[in-house]
């Protein structure tokens, strides 16, 4: 226990009991447990992280070796110090690849979405056809939104296709309700467009949005927690992490595919988040159609 209190990398809490310690794991209160018996060291972990549970093993089984080795003049014997063992309360046979699976169905939807979403945007305004448009009855909100739509339906059949090779190409599980997971589809679209024709202010050659996207997505990527957990971000860096519609995207999809969450247990922060994020971009993006028309 001295070499964890000793270590960096972990803060720790004590607790009267093994249940307490599943429950505040299953809420993602804590990453994993250590519970001390008389016979063995058990480890209670949240297997949808890999990379966190693989962290906690190593350190757990370095401390018990080092207390061995102090204790004894000569290398430890197996037999003469508990033996390790791991529980899971989630995904005891997951792979990195079934926890990066979920995230990268985030990224690929961001990514393409507001991708093309700019050089649509783009487009129109360089051939005149927006121009036109803005003469007719439809006002910015309802042209921001027709654009939209059209897309949508575009960005949700690039999700399917990008889910249906997660699924059956990869074999990344599927525990929770598709529903919740359309749902997340269809906001992180929606903003992504959104935010796609915010940038497309930016911009007056398609060769710029090929420069741009990269610079917008490629933080978001590292730092939304979909390669690395977001506990391994340095602090200075992990308030960044808060303001990344990709980071709520890619729990919410963790948590519904790995863990089996329904809608109602991701409304609160990812779907609200999600949500927000598309109304801002939404605003702005019609507010920056009517500065440079009118």
């Amino acid at each position: 226990m001295s070499h964890l209190q000793a270590s960096n990398i972990f803060s720790i809490t004590y607790l009267a009991s093994e249940s307490e310690a599943r429950k505040l794991i299953s809420d993602e209160t804590l990453n994993g447990a250590v519970v001390l018996g008389k016979d063995e060291i058990g480890l209670i972990q949240d297997g949808t992280s890999p990379q966190v549970a693989g962290s906690i093993a190593t350190v757990v089984e370095t401390g018990m070796h080092a207390a061995a080795l102090q204790m004894l003049s000569q290398p430890p014997d197996a037999a003469q110090f508990p033996a390790v063992t791991q529980h899971y309360v989630y995904g005891y046979d997951l792979e990195v690849k079934d926890s990066v699976g979920p995230a990268l169905l985030g990224v690929t939807i961001f990514f393409f979405t507001s991708l093309n979403t700019t050089i649509g945007f783009l487009r129109e305004r360089l051939q005149g056809t927006l121009e036109k448009v803005m003469v007719s009855p439809l006002n910015r909100m309802e042209l921001v939104s027709g654009y939209i739509l059209a897309y949508l339906v575009l960005s949700i059949a690039q999700s399917v296709i990008t889910f249906v090779i997660l699924v059956v190409g990869f074999k990344v599980p599927i525990g929770g309700n598709l529903l919740a997971v359309l749902v997340i589809v269809v906001l992180l679209s929606a903003g992504s467009l959104s935010f796609g024709a915010v940038l497309s202010n930016f911009v007056t050659t398609e060769f710029q949005v090929m420069q741009l996207n990269p610079v917008v997505t490629f933080p978001q990527t590292i730092l939304s927690g979909a390669w690395v957990p977001i506990q391994s971000i340095p602090d200075w860096l992990r308030p960044l992490s808060y303001i990344f519609p990709l980071t709520y995207a890619s729990d919410a999809l963790k948590l519904t595919l790995l863990k089996g969450a329904s809608l109602a247990d991701i409304l609160y922060p990812d779907v609200f988040a999600l949500l927000i994020f598309f109304i801002v971009t939404f605003f702005v993006a019609t507010f920056m159609i009517k500065k440079e028309i009118a």
